[in-house]
Order: structure tokens, then C-alpha cells, then sequence
């Protein structure tokens, strides 16, 4: 199979595979890493000179692997990433705490939910956290440590 593409959906494509392979693995090190994913994103990179790429992603004379540049990663990469974290930060905080209240509810009751009333709960709570870190961020978050782990801190 063949695929012909223009310059600009090239850019898209790099653009997609980079930030595809950021969050699989970016996280990851040594056996865990998903290598077919960058050994795809190698042989695409591989066409960024011919497709007039090549200061956006250039090869490493010493290992022959090819590399985002600084002008790539600060570009509008850094800005996808920074909205995304900061999405993902605010909804899973969310999610989490509503999960945790549900669940700190559910131990207190003999009676035990369904499933799907369990996660309406959790999303209700969750909304109600998300409204509140809009408004406010983290300035009412308030984390309670146990007593001895506040004496080892100094607190």
C-alpha cells in the first residue's frame, strides 16, 4: 500500500505520532517500552528532510536515531501537552475524590448499590469537585497527615 500525502498533512502525521508515543511512552523505560510504536515513528521521521521537515526532526550522526528539535518540542507540541496535563490533572483529582467519598459511603450503609447507581453517585460527586477546582484550584485542597508522619516532617 501506498499513501500519498501533502506537506502539511505530514506535519499533522508528526505532529499525531509524536504526542501518540509521548503518553505510551513516556512513561515507560527499559522492558515495558512499546517499541513498534517508535520504530513506526522512526521510519515516518525518516521522510521530515524530503518532506522539508528536516527543523523539526533531524538524525543523530552518532546513533542514526532521528530526534524532535527544540523548535518542534516548543512549538504548539508544548502547548498541546500542557493543556492536556492540565486536563488530565483536574478530572482524575476529580474522579478519584468522588470514588473515594462513594466508596467511604458505601462501607457506612448495609444496604449495597448497583453498579450503575454506584457511578452515577461517583460522577455526581465528581462534579461537584470539578466546580469547585474551577473556581478555586487547590487553594481549599487540604491534605491530613497522620500525627507521626507530621512530627517527621517538621510540621
Amino acid at each position: 500500500m501506498k499513501i500519498n500525502i501533502t506537506k502539511k498533512q505530514y506535519l499533522a502525521l508528526i505532529e499525531l505520532l509524536y504526542l501518540g508515543d509521548f503518553m505510551v511512552n513516556g512513561i515507560r523505560s527499559g522492558d515495558d517500552y512499546v517499541e513498534e510504536y517508535n520504530d513506526f515513528r522512526e521510519y515516518i521521521y525518516s521522510f521530515a528532510k524530503e518532506m522539508g521537515y528536516d527543523h523539526l526532526i533531524e538524525k543523530d550522526s552518532a546513533d542514526g536515531e532521528y530526534y524532535e528539535t527544540r523548535e518542534f518540542e516548543d512549538g504548539i507540541i508544548s502547548e498541546y501537552k500542557k493543556e492536556y496535563d492540565e486536563e488530565v490533572f483536574w478530572t482524575e483529582l476529580a474522579y478519584k475524590l468522588g470514588m473515594r467519598d462513594v466508596e467511604r459511603l458505601q462501607k457506612l450503609k448495609t444496604e449495597k448499590i448497583d453498579r450503575e447507581t454506584f457511578l452515577r453517585e461517583v460522577w455526581s460527586k465528581e462534579d461537584i469537585y470539578l466546580e469547585e477546582f474551577m473556581k478555586n484550584g487547590l487553594k481549599n485542597v487540604k491534605v491530613m497527615f497522620p500525627k507521626d508522619s507530621q512530627e517527621k516532617s517538621g510540621e
